[in-house]
């Protein structure tokens, strides 16, 4: 069972790309006439996929909100006109770094809506998925800096807000502390959930590609209840009244205080302004 975990999670440790940096509340903007919602793809039993074009050559990305940075396969990039140079800098979960270069102001479009663009690398997701296709790539969270985003996994959409929209849908929804994160030299973006506890805020990033499990780090096994030398267990707690994480969890040694995936992303349509910097919440239907 143990192994199955780290199978779901093995992404992760290779795509996070954490340096802590100030977040950027001036993030690019793009003003849109209405709202634009873009159809998620069941992929495997708890992940998504997302259908986009890039430079005319369209693929299926898997969605990570953990991700950090947009990436395409090595087999997917080839004919796209991209002219990688530099070097981006990050560092998975758990502390390994890597490097490589990247392509700037790459646009991509899921069907006709247009996203932030992006400045991309490119991944091997390694025989990741037996039994699957590989994804084209990983779509991140940097393709939607500057937009307010709604992630609906019950209708299995995320909608791009209008700030009319945002007011009317967060409303009667639940606003939770975030952090915004831009590391690698600014080119990547994560959300950071801000999860109270008795010593004070611990902060666990939102991971839409940890598709069976949750982590947290060893030094947070007292507030959390867990206990260090157990394997398989659960990590039950309140973040705010009506909102609870119930989740299967994994305690190990990482870099950051902790990865909220899916057992608890799907519980909840969870909207992030990647503008303001602000999260509503809200347990789906």
């Amino acid at each position: 069972m143990i192994n199955k975990l780290f199978a779901l999670i093995f992404a992760e440790s290779l795509l996070i790309p954490v340096q802590v940096i100030a977040s950027k509340p001036d993030a690019r903007k793009r003003s849109v006439s209405g709202v634009q919602v873009i159809k998620l793809q069941r992929f495997r039993k708890a992940l998504w996929k997302v259908h986009l074009t890039v430079k005319g050559k369209t693929g299926d990305f898997l969605f990570d909100t953990g991700g950090g940075v947009t990436l395409l396969t090595e087999e997917f990039s080839k004919g796209i006109d991209c002219k990688y140079w530099g070097r981006n800098t990050g560092y998975n979960m758990f502390g390994k770094g890597g490097d490589a270069p990247h392509c700037d102001n790459v646009q991509l479009m899921a069907g006709d809506i247009a996203l932030t663009p992006v400045n991309i690398g490119k991944i091997d997701f390694g025989g990741q998925f037996p039994g699957d296709k590989d994804p084209d790539g990983l779509l991140s969270l940097d393709a939607f800096d500057g937009k307010a985003i709604t992630i609906d996994q019950t209708e299995g959409t995320l909608t791009i807000e209008t700030p009319k929209s945002l007011a009317k849908k967060t409303k009667k929804m639940k606003e939770l502390p975030m952090w915004l994160d831009h590391d690698c030299s600014a080119r990547c973006l994560n959300a950071f959930l801000g999860v109270p506890t008795s010593a004070g805020m611990t902060w666990l990033i939102l991971d839409s590609g940890a598709g069976g499990v949750s982590l947290i780090a060893k030094e947070y096994v007292g507030i959390f209840g867990l206990d260090p030398q157990v394997k398989e267990q659960r990590l039950r707690h309140e973040i705010a009244p009506g909102v609870t994480v119930d989740s299967p969890v994994i305690v190990t040694d990482m870099i950051m205080d902790g990865d909220l995936g899916q057992p608890f992303m799907s519980n909840y349509v969870i909207t992030l302004d990647l503008g303001q910097g602000r999260l509503w919440i809200t347990k789906n239907r």
